[in-house]
């Protein structure tokens, strides 16, 4: 699962920014959570737009926008047959940009939050977008999609967010393509190397928004696949 990350203003988010056509830049932000407002890049019309929406989707169909399901996270293996995931996997695709993710293990007694950060770049996590209500009231939000750990990775959690590589992104957005012939994207892997560090506990407050420190060396390095 992926239930918070930080999003940071550095020369990979920016690039990430520059190859897929965005000129904006990102604010740094730490400790996102469920339901807070997220970038995410997205294609309307043709061109690439980062925009900030709820990470929390919103099926159009919702009567009303509630917590009552967890939907932050969309399990790539139920995509094509959920009712809330089914129609936004067929052409309303984005990408959310994230410099770490954080997953925690019980240790001693307490959970330990790690952050899983590439070695030197950015993640391009592959997510849904949905667009609920009418004028003034109209909510945008989106959703992480997520997949089961690539080799090594089940060391932290059974579980990652799908990490797009370089040459998935602009298939991944393009909306002209229906997103089930897109499944095999999903699929566990490591598209760059990464590490698992542990970090202060104060980030197990989703109201502290400052960056967590690392108290200690890297858990374990996994290279790409």
């Amino acid at each position: 699962m992926c239930g918070r990350y930080n999003v940071i203003d550095d020369p990979f988010t920016q690039g990430l920014l520059e190859e897929l056509g965005i000129s904006k830049r990102i604010h740094t932000r730490y400790n996102l959570a469920p339901t807070e407002e997220v970038p995410v890049i997205r294609q309307v019309d043709g061109h690439n737009e980062l925009v900030e929406m709820r990470w929390w989707l919103i099926p159009h169909w919702a009567q009303i926008p509630d917590t009552r399901y967890s939907m932050f996270n969309a399990k790539a293996e139920t995509l094509a047959t959920s009712k809330a995931f089914s129609g936004p996997l067929k052409h309303q695709r984005c990408i959310i940009p994230a410099s770490c993710f954080f997953e925690w293990r019980t240790e001693e007694g307490h959970k330990q939050p790690y952050a899983i950060q590439p070695i030197a770049g950015v993640f391009a996590f592959a997510g849904l977008w949905e667009e609920w209500g009418h004028g003034a009231e109209t909510i945008h939000s989106c959703t992480i999609i997520t997949t089961a750990a690539a080799p090594g990775m089940e060391q932290i959690h059974n579980r990652q967010p799908v990490m797009l590589a370089d040459d998935m992104r602009a298939r991944w957005l393009d909306p002209s393509i229906d997103g089930h012939h897109l499944m095999p994207l999903l699929m566990p892997s490591l598209p760059c190397a990464l590490e698992v560090v542990p970090v202060d506990t104060i980030i197990n407050n989703s109201r502290h928004k400052q960056k967590a420190a690392t108290i200690g060396p890297p858990l374990f390095r996994l290279d790409g696949n």
